[in-house]
């Protein structure tokens, strides 16, 4: 998929591995993305947040693993790539979607993942509206 940046690792939730879990930096402009972010797909991702439904958790990223609290349960992300380009001790939006969830970042971490994503020939793009 264009603007999508499929990225390899490991996606635990509740302590069991989501084998079929597929993680993407999916940079703005691309597939109707209004910003940068990362989605993280699985069927079962669907149980914990529902699509149009979201949370606000704590967390702390600082290297390839990060654990994020979700609605009573915990999301773990093992994911060398986003380690290097992620660091964030804070909030982060988690936002459910038809496929999974997604993971909404401050501008510092968007920017990151932006200048990694040029960095191999994907530039962000404006996002445009469609006005009727």
């Amino acid at each position: 998929m264009a603007g999508k940046i499929k990225v390899r690792g490991k996606v635990f939730l509740d302590g069991k591995e989501l084998i079929n879990a597929n993680v993407y930096i999916h940079i703005k402009g691309y597939s109707r993305a209004r910003v940068t972010h990362i989605d993280i797909q699985d069927p079962e991702l669907r149980k914990v947040i529902l699509p149009r439904h979201s949370d606000y958790p704590e967390i702390l990223w600082e290297s390839s693993t990060v654990n994020i609290p979700i609605k009573g349960h915990n999301l773990t992300v093992i994911n060398c790539t986003l380690g290097k380009l992620i660091k964030l001790n804070g909030n982060i939006y988690v936002g459910g979607k038809g496929k999974g969830i997604f993971l909404g970042l401050h501008k510092e971490q968007i920017k990151s993942l932006e200048n990694y994503g040029s960095s191999i020939g994907i530039t962000p793009k404006k996002f445009k509206k469609n006005l009727k």
